[in-house]
């Protein structure tokens, strides 16, 4: 009973988005990671990379890696998200930041004089960011705020780290910025102004738990990072870069979820088994 009331409570999960890969006797894995997650899977993480030689991950997660990500977001000058956003999507992410309007008292009213009113607040916040940088600022507060805080990247970087495995990132922080400028202004204002963010990341989560990557990829098209600049520009180089590894066994592989329905796809018709995992 009390090992039931444990893992009722606990934040652990047994991991579903992985696949085994087989060509030629040699035997490796492919694991559809979530950058960010109300929940962590290291128990499944540490099984898995305990039995491998090589772990790949989709890019850097080093110190001078993120600082170059938040350099490369910044944008001086020009016109920010909050421009491109009506008034009353901007008082709808207040209200999911937890940013209350201010009362209508004689000091708000002075001090609305000097900094703005409350939906200019927002507009402040985000100046001097590209909108990826924008909208990956206010997703990211918005998940930390409603318990999203962990990051399996992270925790397969840190896992390997100490079982001291031979780690290669599949792609360099350039052209992974790169990839980032690409997403359209267009699909990051309609995932602001339309989709109610408390189910999306319910239903996200959901499915991600169950291993179903169809219904996933259903959920996850109105995501503005589910471009062909995010997604399908980069499946290819992904597969390429990680196929010498498989190909020598032992290796378990961790891109984003999204990638997997592609990665798949190119790794059977290179001639690898590829069977879905349960769970561990």
């Amino acid at each position: 009973m009390l090992d039931f009331v444990r893992r009722l409570f606990s934040k652990e999960r047994g991991l579903r988005m992985i696949w085994e890969l087989h060509r030629r006797g040699r035997r490796s894995h492919l694991v559809g990671s979530v950058h960010f997650f109300p929940y962590h899977f290291r128990g499944s993480l540490r099984h898995h990379i305990g039995g491998a030689a090589t772990v790949l991950l989709e890019g850097p997660l080093d110190e001078a890696a993120m600082r170059k990500v938040i350099e490369s977001g910044r944008a001086e000058g020009r016109a920010s998200l909050s421009d491109a956003l009506d008034a009353a999507t901007i008082r709808r992410i207040n209200t999911a930041l937890g940013v209350r309007a201010p009362l209508l008292s004689t000091f708000q009213l002075y001090r609305e004089l000097l900094l703005g009113d409350a939906a200019d607040h927002l507009g402040a916040e985000l100046k001097g960011m590209k909108p990826w940088m924008a909208f990956l600022h206010l997703w990211n507060r918005y998940r930390a705020k409603d318990g999203w805080t962990y990051s399996m990247d992270l925790d397969a970087a840190r896992i390997a780290a100490e079982l001291n495995k031979e780690v290669h990132p599949l792609e360099t922080i350039e052209e992974q910025i790169e990839a980032l400028d690409g997403i359209p202004l267009d699909r990051i204002v309609s995932f602001l102004t339309n989709v109610e963010w408390k189910s999306y990341g319910r239903t996200y989560a959901r499915r991600y738990l169950h291993g179903d990557l169809e219904s996933l990829m259903a959920t996850a098209r109105v995501f503005p990072t589910f471009c062909e600049s995010i997604v399908d520009r980069r499946d290819s180089v992904l597969f390429e870069r990680m196929t010498p590894f498989l190909e020598q066994g032992g290796a378990v592989a961790f891109v984003g979820v999204l990638h997997c329905r592609g990665v798949t796809g190119l790794l059977r018709a290179r001639g690898f088994e590829v069977t879905p995992l349960s769970g561990r």
